[in-house]
């Protein structure tokens, strides 16, 4: 090839183009649960919320002459740090001679962001579950019991731990379990007189439910077992249900239930070093992130049963 690799690596449409692999492949569940906050550095200061330290509006009235309130972190102030990733394809030198230097970089960027994505969307399913704070209730095979009331009751105490602004928008993410139970609770049922079956569909749960409230089910799944042993494959929220405040746009201050913080405009940063037996080269994607709960009285988690 006339231009190497490396050189490739270097130039700016091979950068946005792993930049925009890795913001498409961000799934939307992870960026749903914990949006990014474009940061100047990788480490910095955020606010961070919980019974003891509520959010509170500022006063910005200022009199003649007068000093401004000033926008501080404070010794509650919490340290977020991107910590490194990376994923690395080496190729042979036979491959590299056979393919274009343009694609065979972007087939890597894709290949990195689709298995980044992947390992980020674990990372925030696995904080947001031991982050959230127990919901009052979940035992909706039980008739007895009212999932519409329970799930009312985690929208106002999410938002309300949230400061309550019209900027902040209550978000669910569902289990299909949680979905089925949901739905075969007689009094759920109840809310649909004359119907024997209630298509399961996100519709007609806003149809009872109060609130700016967005949905998305959850199918990630893993396997916890060790290699060579039988598969233990299943759903990272089998049988959950997560309600939270979210903030579609957030900042390092605002009181959104989780962020992940990363550097601006270096989502993924591509460069290309030799194979120590010099028979190719490798393609390096490296990415920083901080995936935090910043506001844990503003996430309930039902266990549905």
């Amino acid at each position: 090839m006339s231009t190497s690799l490396a050189t490739l690596s270097g130039q700016p449409l091979i950068k946005e183009y792993a930049q925009g692999a890795a913001q498409s492949a961000t799934s939307q569940v992870a960026d749903f649960i914990a949006p990014t906050v474009n940061t100047s550095r990788h480490t910095g200061k955020y606010t961070s919320y919980d019974k003891e330290s509520r959010f509170k509006i500022p006063d910005t009235l200022r009199g003649l002459g007068g000093q401004a309130t000033q926008l501080i972190f404070d010794r509650s102030s919490q340290s977020f740090e991107c910590k490194p990733n990376a994923l690395d394809t080496p190729l042979d030198n036979i491959e590299i001679e056979e393919a274009e230097g343009m694609d065979v970089l972007k087939e890597a960027a894709d290949d990195a962001a689709f298995l980044g994505g992947l390992a980020h969307e674990k990372l925030v399913i696995d904080t947001a579950v031991s982050s959230a704070g127990a919901a009052s209730g979940g035992t909706w095979s039980s008739d007895s019991n009212d999932p519409v009331k329970e799930l009312n009751e985690a929208v106002a105490s999410v938002i309300l731990a949230a400061g309550g602004s019209d900027m902040i928008e209550v978000g669910m993410v569902w289990s299909a379990d949680a979905v089925r139970a949901f739905f075969a609770n007689a009094k759920t049922k109840g809310y649909f007189p004359g119907k024997d079956e209630i298509a399961p569909t996100f519709d007609n749960i806003m149809k009872l439910l109060m609130g700016n409230v967005k949905h998305k089910i959850s199918w990630l799944a893993a396997d916890t077992t060790a290699r060579g042993k039988t598969t233990a494959l299943d759903f990272l929220l089998k049988a959950k249900l997560l309600v939270f405040a979210r903030n579609p746009n957030p900042t390092r201050r605002d009181p959104s239930f989780m962020k992940t913080f990363r550097p601006r405009n270096r989502w993924m940063v591509p460069g290309v070093y030799p194979r120590q037996d010099g028979r190719g080269e490798v393609v390096k994607l490296d990415w920083s992130a901080d995936v935090k709960a910043t506001n844990t009285e503003a996430g309930k988690l039902f266990t549905i049963g």
